[in-house]
């Protein structure tokens, strides 16, 4: 029963709100909401809130919103064809969901409010843009990580309103790019997993410098860009964030960021230190096992061919010339279950001969590649070089055994 009187309680909000006029009382909010534990909520989230106790409204737009319910989720996510909508949620139903009272799913996240120092008109206009974009007919649209997301769309909220009365600062967030952000963000909030598995994900478009308005795809970004930027009213240049506060303070008391127990450093050098041990072990022994090498090659091959997938089949816009395919050469799935006896012994010690090198060449210009790779990413190239040579070594010298 109460499910029903949620959504019946929403249908109302929606109706409303669209068809109101604001009051002189109005105001319009940035909210920047912290990072969460789950995937989706690593870099934080984005809303507007429109309040006018004259009208009895108090609503938070958000953009990014989609449904795990939708048919083909997964391989909709993947592909990056996920419709993604504006949802329109009560503020109060929205505060409760990050710990401002006991007793509800709480994610203990703090929300931080910035109050926005627009005219009446501007109030209302962007009040109008929002609830035409919520409209059924133009809710859904092609979310971009980088380019079009939750924190991004209220930028060209802004900038649409208020055109050449709003000014950011030139100068703010310029330098790095999109992967250096996710980087800074990832570490700040000890999502280093995360970051590795982005950093491997997207490819070379993610190291354009993003410059002071695309920085601004990140919530953070986006709230430092509103506290420095201008906006002119009556003819003045004022700033644009009239009251700042932390709607959630007492959930401060209880976040605590965990940092995680195993790194991808750390288990990655742990895995080079191990492979060289036992490749010490074997070339003692004289024993020329490789059941190591197939696993080693065939998880690494299969990589390569999520990165080709990612590629040529998705459209998510920052997975393409992704050099992690130097490394994570796709055709090691199948290769390397054919390291045995027989014929084709000779190509075989040559292809792993020729990818080792490869690899001693692509550390040595890590520095110098038109794409970040992450560091946590040598003890592994390091990993697979040791063992290339020791399979063309073991096929060259035909001591195989089995």
């Amino acid at each position: 029963m109460k499910r029903y009187v949620l959504l019946i309680l929403f249908a109302f909000i929606s109706v409303f709100s669209n068809a109101q006029t604001l009051s002189p009382m109005a105001t319009v909010s940035l909210l920047t909401i912290a990072p969460g534990d789950e995937l989706y909520s690593t870099f934080g989230h984005s809303g507007i809130r429109i309040k006018d106790p004259m009208q009895g409204i108090d609503v938070v737009y958000n953009y990014g919103a989609f449904d795990f319910g939708a048919q083909g989720f997964y391989i909709k996510f993947l592909r990056g064809t996920l419709p993604y909508k504006i949802s329109l949620v009560d503020f109060e139903i929205e505060l409760n969901g990050y710990g401002k009272y006991p007793g509800w799913n709480q994610e203990k996240r703090l929300v931080q409010e910035q109050v926005l120092n627009l005219s009446g008109k501007q109030k209302q206009d962007v009040s109008d843009f929002l609830a035409k974009n919520y409209l059924p007919e133009n809710r859904e649209y092609a979310y971009k990580f980088f380019y079009d997301n939750c924190s991004s769309r209220l930028r060209d909220v802004l900038k649409t309103v208020c055109g050449d009365s709003l000014s950011f600062q030139s100068n703010l967030h310029a330098d790095s790019s999109y992967r250096q952000w996710i980087d800074v963000y990832a570490r700040k909030n000890n999502k280093l997993w995360a970051d590795f598995g982005m950093d491997l994900a997207i490819g070379q478009p993610s190291d354009c410098v993003t410059g002071p308005d695309s920085a601004m795809f990140l919530p953070d970004n986006l709230r430092d860009a509103f506290d420095k930027a201008k906006i002119k009213r009556n003819g003045v240049w004022q700033p644009l964030v009239s009251q700042k506060l932390d709607v959630n303070p007492e959930v401060l008391n209880d976040v605590v960021k965990e940092k995680e127990a195993i790194t991808p450093n750390m288990l990655f050098w742990g895995l080079f230190i191990l492979t060289g041990g036992l490749t010490f072990l074997q070339l003692k022994k004289d024993n020329s096992n490789f059941l190591f090498d197939k696993i080693l090659f065939s998880i690494t091959g299969i990589v390569g061919w999520l990165i080709v997938f990612l590629w040529f089949f998705t459209n998510h816009g920052v997975t393409e010339y992704n050099l992690n395919i130097i490394w994570a050469y796709p055709l090691l799935f199948p290769i390397a279950l054919l390291i045995k006896k027989g014929t084709s012994r000779t190509w075989l010690a040559k292809h792993f001969l020729a990818y080792g090198i490869i690899q001693i060449l692509f550390l040595l210009s890590w520095a110098f590649l038109p794409q970040e790779i992450n560091y946590s990413l040598i003890p592994v190239v390091l990993t697979l070089t040791m063992r290339s040579f020791f399979v063309w070594w073991r096929l060259r010298n035909k001591l195989s055994t089995f």
